[in-house]
């Protein structure tokens, strides 16, 4: 009797199983169980313990720090992620082409991003105070001080975006170096033999080609940028340029509000996941279509 795919699967499927079991059990006790102790946590009316209860919820509601978070949890990802492509696919055409120390270049390309993220913001902290050297260079052309890091500020909100994109372009352009790379050298040949040279070589033939590239960029980034911390708090403190994580850290060291932590974290979650299912059934879809 002949052996079919299916028979080969069933047999396969045990030790399948067997190697995957760790994986699935680190999942469950380090990711499920405490993702199910927050919304327990988010659900628990905060004076009596009854659960479910929106007592938490209602108390975000009226809070305006919750509702400066959410705007900035927002506004700084997109933003910040707009920043990085184009920086990134600058840097990566640039940094493709042939030319003298393109490898050190390169390097010297990826060198914020291979900073441990506290140790950047440290330094770029102390760069941007008002006696810093960002200052100290304006102050020699008669410019300045300049506030960067005023909570609060429009120059706050963007000093943390401009920050945040520079630590993490090198990202983005590796991920769109690599898809220069997989594009065929005579793809750009013939477009060039057919007259498409320069913006027209770049609209019409390398971005369209880049497009695998740039989403993954996209989700990459964009799914991480909405869960923003580091730079917003070092940078310029809980309430200087809030987003929904330092907010729900604030609530939990300053205040010892547990399910007000664990109902913003539960709105960023949300907020995650509603930004994330759109791009992939949008791919899912185009790769049905290939």
């Amino acid at each position: 009797m002949p052996v079919t795919e299916a028979d080969v699967e069933r047999r396969r499927f045990p030790a399948t199983a067997l190697l995957a079991a760790p994986l699935v059990l680190f999942l469950v006790f380090m990711l499920g169980y405490p993702m199910l102790s927050a919304v327990r946590l988010a659900f628990r009316d905060p004076l009596s313990g009854a659960v479910p209860s929106v007592e938490n919820f209602r108390a975000l509601w009226g809070d305006r720090l919750f509702w400066q978070a959410t705007a900035g949890n927002i506004v700084i990802p997109l933003v910040s992620v707009a920043l990085e492509l184009v920086a990134g696919v600058g840097l990566a055409l640039l940094l493709a082409a042939r030319m003298p120390a393109r490898r050190l270049v390169r390097a010297m390309v990826v060198v914020p991003f291979a900073l441990p993220e506290i140790v950047f913001l440290a330094i770029t902290r102390s760069i941007l105070t008002p006696r810093g050297y960002a200052n100290g260079v304006f102050s020699a052309f008669g410019v300045g001080p300049i506030a960067f890091l005023v909570p609060g500020r429009a120059t706050t909100y963007a000093t943390v975006m401009l920050v945040d994109a520079w630590h993490t372009t090198p990202v983005v352009f590796l991920i769109v170096l690599g898809g220069l790379a997989a594009i065929p050298r005579q793809i750009h040949e013939a477009a060039e033999l057919d007259g498409a040279r320069g913006w027209r070589h770049l609209v019409f033939i390398t971005l369209p080609l880049l497009r695998p590239a740039l989403v993954a960029a996209v989700l990459v980034r964009g799914l991480d940028a909405l869960r923003i911390f580091a730079a917003p708090l070092v940078l310029a403190g809980v309430e200087g340029a809030p987003v929904l994580s330092t907010y729900a850290y604030h609530q939990w060291s300053d205040y010892g509000d547990d399910g007000a932590a664990a109902a913003a974290s539960l709105v960023l979650a949300s907020l995650c996941v509603a930004a994330s299912v759109p791009l992939l059934a949008r791919h899912a879809a185009r790769a049905e279509l290939l």
